[in-house]
């Protein structure tokens, strides 16, 4: 797969995730008052997170950079939604968000601001709003070339996986777990596995599979939920979805929750505790979703829907 370009498919994904009229502007999100970056949605107080020093000065300094960047260039789309990640990257989600709201009055066809605050306003339990935004951002994609996203946070090996049309469905699937609209979650996951990069697709098919799992087993559909995650062999060398691996293992019976019991993880204590629901220790499993939201100053929405709505369904 060249990294410049990657085969756009966009007709088949708008048909996929579009039963809906073409993108609007969506331009009525608040600015830094979008969501709910105070408290979650089990009314838990969430705050921004606090670093070890060093991790602090990088970050504030990365926010710093990128402040300065949009003052001497604001007519560059980058120069926005650069400084709209650093503040997310910083945990300063709703500021995030108005700055992405922002640069989206110069760059009002942005699929990229637009990605960007999605995944932002998810952050912030304004779920409507986010899948709306990802909907408006791949229609603003069709007949465009894909290209690779840049990672603020890059892996261990400084490569890039994810491009921005796959990762536009993905979180538009993810995103849709919270609303409990399961058969777009797996619909979304396989088509985001299909377009993402040859040389990533192991590194895609772990994430995937988690979250469709988890949608099959929401839906009551078992034996398709076993099917996907026993798909996933043993044995992957993966560039860096090792967290979502081992995840998934636990899902297999392949690894024992026991030997997570000291993580801090939230994507592994979720699966532990959702397996918890799905095994029928209901006392087990919300104990553990509580305890995953409380000790992340920020939360977890997955855990909070799960909490507050468990048979959510969407209308």
């Amino acid at each position: 797969m060249s990294s410049r370009v990657v085969a756009s498919g966009a007709g088949a994904i708008l048909l996929l995730i579009m039963a809906v009229a073409p993108a609007s502007a969506n331009e009525n999100v608040p600015g830094a008052d979008a969501g709910n970056c105070t408290t979650s949605l089990i009314s838990t107080p969430l705050t921004i997170p606090q670093y070890p020093p060093a991790t602090q000065k990088r970050l504030d300094e990365d926010i710093e950079i990128a402040r300065f960047a949009l003052r001497v260039a604001p007519d560059r789309e980058e120069s926005h939604f650069w400084l709209g990640r650093r503040l997310g990257y910083a945990g300063r989600v709703c500021e995030a968000i108005a700055v992405f709201s922002d640069g989206l009055k110069t760059f009002p066809d942005s699929y990229k601001l637009r990605r960007y605050r999605a995944r932002h306003l998810a952050r912030a339990r304004a779920f409507d709003a986010a899948l709306a935004d990802y909907r408006d951002a791949l229609a603003l994609m069709e007949g465009k070339a894909d290209s690779f996203e840049p990672d603020g946070l890059p892996n261990a090996v400084g490569l890039t996986i994810g491009t921005y049309r796959s990762n536009i469905v993905y979180y538009h699937a993810q995103t849709s777990f919270a609303t409990g609209d399961y058969p777009t979650v797996v619909t979304g996951m396989a088509r985001s596995l299909e377009l993402a990069p040859d040389f990533a697709r192991n590194d895609m098919r772990v994430p995937t599979a988690y979250w469709t799992y988890l949608a099959y087993r929401k839906m009551g559909q078992h034996d398709k939920a076993r099917a996907v995650i026993d798909a996933i062999e043993p044995g992957l060398k993966l560039i860096e979805n090792d967290v979502y691996y081992q995840a998934v293992q636990i899902m297999q019976g392949r690894l024992d929750p026991a030997d997570f019991e000291d993580t801090r993880d939230s994507t592994i204590k979720f699966a532990i505790a959702m397996e918890r629901r799905f095994a029928g220790d209901e006392a087990g499993a919300r104990a553990l979703l509580t305890e995953i939201v409380r000790e992340n100053p920020q939360g977890h929405w997955p855990s909070e829907a799960e909490l507050s709505q468990p048979d959510r369904k969407a209308s």
